[in-house]
């Protein structure tokens, strides 16, 4: 069902899958850390099936997409980037943009940036860029939450603790906290045991804190989401405080928040209800832009 392509943005090359008719009303899927293209397999499918036309990429540093090899590398500004030109190149005009986690945060900043591009926004279980910032600096339950972006600092700890026991750890997330099955965890192995496809993720982690966090912090420019923004946040979450999506939602001009009984994957545990949400979003928004 999804053909790949291998899309040219500039300085690295993407994998993106794709499925659905060539003239569908286009929509971009952004997975998390540590997915892959496929995280919203369920929901693209049926997507694809109602005529949406899906673009689904592993971002720089995953997958099949190109792991440049510097931590400068993976700065918010060239994630951006990549996703910005891959609708340029690859979409019939703006599209519906979903992210989760790390791709939630690119999603939050490509509609900030560039909303020319966006017809509607959905950001499941990542809050809003200066939300997350603020709750690192001023709660300290935030920040204990947060204390794995920590360990991640630390150049080659990691690296090996995630990739021992034919990456036990990165299994044992994916099983205990997304709900992943057998079938699920054997396509992510597959591509874990290539060389850079457990360090380049990693690299996106050293980046934020060298460089996004700090610029949140100092003086940050209008963050104001100016496109339909729709919320989808699994209650259980073990990352996030749950008040941060409703704090996300006020940097909104028009924001709707769905609380599900999930956790950090709630389009893991409960597909067809986000598909529903996705769907009637879509069709809501569909003249936006």
């Amino acid at each position: 069902m999804f053909l790949p392509l291998f899309t040219d943005v500039d300085d690295v090359l993407l994998h993106v899958e794709a499925a659905g008719p060539e003239d569908g009303p286009p929509v971009v899927f952004l997975h998390g850390w540590p997915d892959l293209w496929f995280s919203f397999d369920p929901q693209m499918r049926a997507l694809a099936e109602q005529g949406y036309r899906v673009l689904a990429p592993d971002q720089r540093g995953y997958g099949l997409s190109s792991k440049p090899p510097a931590v400068a590398d993976y700065q918010m500004p060239k994630l951006v980037k990549d996703i910005v030109l891959l609708i340029e190149r690859r979409a019939s005009g703006p599209v519906h943009l979903v992210g989760h986690d790390w791709g939630g945060a690119v999603a939050w900043a490509l509609a900030i940036e560039r909303p020319d591009l966006v017809r509607s926004l959905t950001a499941v279980n990542c809050p809003h860029p200066q939300v997350f910032a603020d709750a690192l600096r001023r709660r300290p339950s935030q920040l204990l939450r947060s204390w794995y972006m920590l360990v991640f600092q630390i150049p080659g700890l990691a690296e090996t603790v995630l990739s021992v026991r034919d990456h036990a750890v990165l299994r044992a997330m994916l099983r205990h906290g997304a709900g992943l099955d057998d079938a699920d965890l054997a396509r992510h192995r597959a591509v874990w045991r290539h060389p850079g496809t457990v360090q380049r993720p990693l690299f996106w982690y050293r980046a934020m804190f060298r460089s996004t966090l700090p610029t949140l912090r100092a003086a940050p420019p209008d963050m104001t989401v100016r496109v339909p923004t729709q919320i989808i946040w699994g209650r259980r979450d073990g990352a996030f405080r749950a008040d941060l999506a409703a704090h996300s939602t006020r940097l909104c001009d028009e924001a709707e928040l769905h609380v599900l009984n999930a956790r950090h994957w709630p389009h893991h545990e409960q597909p067809e209800r986000v598909t529903e949400l996705l769907a009637a979003w879509f069709e809501r928004h569909a003249g936006h832009g």
